[in-house]
């Protein structure tokens, strides 16, 4: 049973660290300051992305479009998409997609998004909270068109934005260590309570 817990924590720490610790927190703060200060107006997110990649050193073979549009100006560029059910859930470094609503079907909602859609980059803050930005840093995802995600994340080609990973067995190995280590430390405080426990209801008697 402590067996299966274990890999079931290794498996959950890994995906974290998928998502987290293994980007360049330098290129991503970048992103995020670039954003804030680029001076392109909020409602241009296709432009503020532009930029943004260009200056991140990923702008190789991207053209300027309307938000909706970036998903096939990332695909010509040779980005790669991967299944993403929540921009909350996207990973850092990676770029999101939302499309107008007269491409989803729906009445516009009568602002630019709904017009033109809307493209992001999950970047960080100095500080180290998850930011969007384009146009602008926003600490929400989606701008107007939040409800109008593509359900994919896109990953420049190579990764270049993420640092590499060790080998799964290396990782799952030092996680199951360390898990390893932390149950025998508790098992043995616990043991250590029960003795002393029993210690002082034989006094008491």
């Amino acid at each position: 049973m402590l067996l299966r817990s274990l890999a079931l924590i290794a498996v959950i720490a890994l995906a974290a660290t998928a998502q987290a610790g293994q980007l360049s927190r330098t290129k991503l703060v970048a992103a995020a300051v670039e954003s804030a200060n680029d001076n392109i107006a909020s409602g241009w997110c296709g432009r503020g992305i532009y930029s943004i990649l260009n200056k991140s050193g990923l702008g190789a073979g991207l053209k300027q479009g309307n938000g909706q549009d970036w998903e096939k100006i990332l695909a010509d560029a040779g980005w790669k998409p991967v299944a993403c059910v929540s921009p909350f859930k996207a990973p850092l470094g990676s770029v999101l997609v939302y499309l107008g609503d007269a491409r989803m079907g729906k009445r516009n909602r009568g602002t630019p998004g709904g017009s033109y859609g809307h493209v992001e980059m999950v970047a960080l803050a100095p500080s180290g909270q998850r930011l969007y930005v384009s146009d602008c840093p926003r600490p929400l995802p989606g701008g107007s068109v939040f409800d109008n995600f593509t359900r994919r994340a896109w990953l420049p080609p190579g990764g270049s934005i993420l640092a590499p990973l060790p080998p799964v067995d290396q990782q799952v190995a030092v996680v199951l260590e360390e898990r390893k280590r932390m149950a025998l430390a508790f098992f043995e405080k616990r043991q250590q309570l029960t003795e002393n426990k029993t210690t002082s209801s034989v006094q008491v008697q």
